[in-house]
Protein backbone atom coordinates (compact mmCIF):
# COMPACT_ATOMS: atom_id res chain seq x y z
CA UNK A 1 0.00 0.00 0.00
CA UNK A 2 0.90 3.40 -0.46
CA UNK A 3 2.59 5.91 1.91
CA UNK A 4 -0.40 8.20 3.62
CA UNK A 5 0.67 11.50 5.00
CA UNK A 6 -3.04 12.63 6.85
CA UNK A 7 -3.43 16.15 8.37
CA UNK A 8 -6.06 17.75 9.98
CA UNK A 9 -6.21 21.06 8.79
CA UNK A 10 -9.43 21.83 10.82
CA UNK A 11 -11.47 21.08 14.07
CA UNK A 12 -14.81 22.21 15.01
CA UNK A 13 -17.02 21.43 18.29
CA UNK A 14 -19.92 19.61 18.07
CA UNK A 15 -22.92 21.28 16.56
CA UNK A 16 -20.36 24.55 15.26
CA UNK A 17 -20.82 23.30 11.59
CA UNK A 18 -23.21 20.66 11.80
CA UNK A 19 -22.15 17.30 11.88
CA UNK A 20 -18.78 17.95 10.36
CA UNK A 21 -16.10 17.80 13.38
CA UNK A 22 -12.64 18.19 10.99
CA UNK A 23 -11.05 18.86 7.68
CA UNK A 24 -8.54 16.88 6.28
CA UNK A 25 -6.09 16.61 3.79
CA UNK A 26 -3.60 13.36 2.33
CA UNK A 27 -1.12 13.06 0.46
CA UNK A 28 -0.43 9.98 -0.95
CA UNK A 29 3.08 8.11 -1.91
CA UNK A 30 4.30 11.35 -1.77
CA UNK A 31 2.53 12.53 -5.15
CA UNK A 32 -1.12 13.28 -5.17
CA UNK A 33 -2.70 15.22 -2.67
CA UNK A 34 -6.67 15.56 -1.55
CA UNK A 35 -7.77 18.28 0.63
CA UNK A 36 -11.21 18.67 1.71
CA UNK A 37 -12.20 15.57 3.46
CA UNK A 38 -14.33 15.60 6.28
CA UNK A 39 -14.69 13.77 9.74
CA UNK A 40 -18.56 13.61 10.16
CA UNK A 41 -20.06 12.56 13.12
CA UNK A 42 -22.64 10.43 11.67
CA UNK A 43 -25.13 9.78 14.52
CA UNK A 44 -25.69 5.93 15.75
CA UNK A 45 -22.81 5.04 13.93
CA UNK A 46 -20.23 7.61 15.20
CA UNK A 47 -17.52 9.16 13.04
CA UNK A 48 -17.27 8.62 9.02
CA UNK A 49 -14.91 9.64 6.56
CA UNK A 50 -16.60 11.86 3.60
CA UNK A 51 -14.24 12.42 0.19
CA UNK A 52 -15.07 15.88 -1.14
CA UNK A 53 -17.93 15.90 -3.73
CA UNK A 54 -19.82 18.07 -5.54
CA UNK A 55 -23.99 19.11 -5.57
CA UNK A 56 -25.31 17.84 -8.47
CA UNK A 57 -29.34 17.12 -9.51
CA UNK A 58 -29.36 13.26 -8.13
CA UNK A 59 -27.41 14.05 -4.65
CA UNK A 60 -23.52 14.75 -4.00
CA UNK A 61 -20.95 12.86 -6.14
CA UNK A 62 -17.70 11.88 -5.39
CA UNK A 63 -14.82 14.24 -7.07
CA UNK A 64 -12.42 11.63 -5.70
CA UNK A 65 -12.29 8.03 -3.73
CA UNK A 66 -9.91 4.81 -3.31
CA UNK A 67 -11.08 2.58 -5.76
CA UNK A 68 -10.39 -0.50 -3.78
CA UNK A 69 -12.08 -1.55 -0.48
CA UNK A 70 -8.61 -2.58 1.07
CA UNK A 71 -7.46 1.10 0.14
CA UNK A 72 -10.55 3.13 1.48
CA UNK A 73 -10.17 1.19 4.43
CA UNK A 74 -6.48 2.07 4.82
CA UNK A 75 -7.61 5.69 4.11
CA UNK A 76 -10.25 5.70 6.45
CA UNK A 77 -8.34 4.43 9.42
CA UNK A 78 -5.66 7.38 8.74
CA UNK A 79 -7.63 10.02 8.65
CA UNK A 80 -9.70 8.73 11.79
CA UNK A 81 -6.41 7.87 13.60
CA UNK A 82 -5.09 11.52 12.45
CA UNK A 83 -8.11 13.01 14.41
CA UNK A 84 -8.39 11.20 17.37
CA UNK A 85 -4.62 12.13 17.64
CA UNK A 86 -5.44 15.95 16.91
CA UNK A 87 -7.94 15.84 19.45
CA UNK A 88 -5.98 14.41 21.99
CA UNK A 89 -3.02 17.04 21.34
CA UNK A 90 -6.02 19.87 21.26
CA UNK A 91 -7.28 18.23 24.89
CA UNK A 92 -3.46 18.01 26.26
CA UNK A 93 -2.87 21.30 24.93
CA UNK A 94 -5.93 23.33 26.40
CA UNK A 95 -4.60 25.30 29.34
CA UNK A 96 -6.06 24.32 32.69
CA UNK A 97 -8.95 26.48 34.18
CA UNK A 98 -7.61 28.22 36.74
CA UNK A 99 -9.09 29.34 40.02
CA UNK A 100 -10.46 32.79 39.37
CA UNK A 101 -8.59 35.30 41.85
CA UNK A 102 -10.29 37.58 43.74
CA UNK A 103 -9.67 41.58 43.35
CA UNK A 104 -7.96 42.81 46.25
CA UNK A 105 -9.56 46.38 47.48
CA UNK A 106 -7.45 48.87 47.93
CA UNK A 107 -8.11 51.53 50.36
CA UNK A 108 -10.78 53.57 49.78
CA UNK A 109 -10.83 57.27 50.48
CA UNK A 110 -14.08 58.61 51.52
CA UNK A 111 -15.13 62.58 51.24
CA UNK A 112 -13.41 63.44 48.48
Amino acid sequence: MPNLDVRITSMYPPGAQGGTRAIASATIAGCFAVRGIKIVEGGKDGLFVSMPSRKTQDGYKDICFPVTAEFRKELHQAVLGAYEQALTMAQTAAPQTAAPQEEQAGPQMAGL
